[in-house]
């Protein structure tokens, strides 16, 4: 997490404007009349200077700050009353504005109160729910409940100088992923902490900082707009760029411990998910802002699927072929003419030597099926083809099982299954097994298992089962029938050891875990 200073300096003048003087007399900056900018003898006038670090929206790599639409600002007269400025912004990225304000300014210095677009005085709220309509833009800063206190000064001239400094914590999130993909948006950005960070503060003048606990420990980000946006900010390969996803959120100043929950949605799929992301407790200061750098990356699905221990992958010199959705078929699969691609036609107990070569033998699949605590997940995202999908089961690992069984490492879990078989180099006719006893969801402890996608398989070039089966290949053939071979299969249902399909199956090859 990077931070940077806003150095949120801004010059404003007041001409004062005593009780029984004439519009003569009140020496006025030369500015262009608008509804909302309009002087008036009866009023004091603070204009803020032209220079670049004296508004309210933020320039990211500048720090400047700029006025936005329906800005007021705030001043004890000298009945210390509160007065707000009787205009107000119209329109956004105002370099200057010269506010109105109502009652006698007598006394050679004031405190002025921004509490944001939406506060009052010197209470402030910072938003439980805010929202950015497209990257790289922080206009809502104001409703977000940025805020800032002045101390206004007479010059020799008569006028009122004061630096304004903002009482609030930014978060600036750049969120980024390794994967290619297409069609996938973060539509919003939910931060929750230990403590509070929204709701209720107010601008303390005598302690120069914002004071109150609020009220609230969970902000979210709405991330959608119109147009380009209306789906939410775009997540793209490796893009931290300002123009692509840049997205900035107000919080409390204070010391939070954060969670960082990303929720992004493919629409081409229709899949959505949540990534988490927690970083450590740290003081957030008022007046900076902080750059979260995030990788939303999530389990990658090789999109490349074989026949038992082919050479090549099904769809080698095929790919622009290759059905990516349930039922399509494509002439494109391998034919037996088409040795690097056809299946190997070993026999048993020869193992696998070619693509299938490192994936477990039959009997490690037992233990995965009978000991691997198997969990069906229908929210762990995966990908593959530029989109995003979920559905998928959790295994533990072989080292955690080895060490739940009594074995001294997970190599020995190859030399026989949880029955003491060794099916991998002995020919035995038993009945396979299966296990319909599946928990649901992602495991507590899920750093001891291991994930695998429903990426379905191929059949005669047909995409079938996808998101709902998972098929993998074991390295072992089958020993009855030389044209099958063991393999792992799921569903939400039901694991099973599987020996029923021929080797011309397009599966998945993965490794022991």
């Amino acid at each position: 997490m990077k931070t940077k200073v806003l150095s949120y300096v801004a010059v404003f003048v007041l001409l004062a404007v005593m009780a029984g003087c004439s519009n003569g007399d009140a020496v006025l900056n030369t500015e262009k009349e608008t509804a909302a900018n309009k002087e008036n003898a009866d009023l004091t006038a603070f204009a803020s200077a032209d220079a670049p670090n004296t508004r309210t929206s933020l320039d990211y790599h500048s720090g400047a700050f700029f006025w936005e639409d329906g800005d007021h600002i705030y001043v004890k007269d000298d009945g210390n009353d509160f007065k707000k400025s009787s205009n107000f912004v119209s329109g956004t990225r105002q370099a200057h504005f010269k506010f109105m304000m109502p009652g006698t300014y007598a006394s050679n210095s004031y405190t002025v109160y921004y509490p944001g677009a939406d506060g009052v005085n010197d209470q402030v709220t910072i938003a439980a729910e805010q929202t950015q309509t497209e990257p790289n833009n922080n206009t809502h800063f104001g409703k977000a409940g940025d805020c800032g206190l002045g101390k206004a000064i007479k010059n020799a001239s008569g006028q009122f100088d004061f630096t304004l400094e903002h009482k609030a914590s930014y978060l600036c999130f750049l969120p980024s992923t390794s994967h290619t993909l297409v069609s996938t948006y973060i539509t919003k950005i939910e931060v929750s902490s230990d403590n509070n960070i929204a709701g209720s503060y107010t601008l303390d003048a005598v302690g120069n900082k914002l004071t109150g606990s609020g009220n609230g420990k969970t902000i979210t980000l709405t991330t959608k707009g119109s147009g380009d946006y209306a789906d939410g900010f775009p997540l793209n390969k490796n893009n931290t760029s300002l123009v692509t996803n840049r997205a900035f959120m107000v919080i409390a100043p204070g010391y939070h411990k954060l969670t960082v929950k990303y929720y992004i949605r493919d629409v081409q799929t229709n899949v959505e998910g949540v990534i988490v992301k927690k970083l450590k407790a740290f003081n957030y200061v008022a007046r900076e802002y902080y750059d979260i750098a995030s990788k939303l990356d999530v389990k990658v699905c090789d999109d490349k699927y074989y026949m038992w221990d082919a050479q090549d992958e099904y769809w080698a010199g095929h790919k622009a072929a290759q059905p990516k959705k349930n039922g399509v078929q494509s002439s494109g699969y391998p034919k037996a003419s088409d040795v690097n691609r056809w299946y190997n036609k070993v026999n048993y107990p020869t193992p696998a030597s070619q693509s299938a070569k490192n994936c477990p033998n039959v009997n490690v699949c037992i233990w995965y099926c009978l000991k691997g605590d198997p969990h069906w997940d229908n929210t762990t995202l995966w990908t593959t083809w530029g989109h995003l999908y979920v559905g998928g089961m959790w295994f533990k690992k072989a080292s955690v099982i080895a060490s739940e069984n009594g074995k001294a490492s997970a190599a020995e879990l190859k030399k026989a299954d949880p029955l003491g078989r060794d099916l991998a180099t002995k020919k035995l006719f038993v009945n396979m097994p299966n296990n319909n006893q599946i928990a649901s969801g992602t495991p507590i402890n899920s750093s001891n298992y291991f994930f695998l996608p429903a990426a379905g398989y191929y059949s005669s070039g047909k995409l079938e089962d996808f998101g709902t089966h998972g098929r993998y290949w074991s390295c072992t053939p089958e020993p009855f029938f030389s044209g099958r071979a063991y393999y792992l299969y799921f569903y939400n249902g039901d694991v099973v050891v599987g020996n029923i399909y021929e080797r011309d199956g397009g599966f998945q090859v993965w490794r022991t875990e």
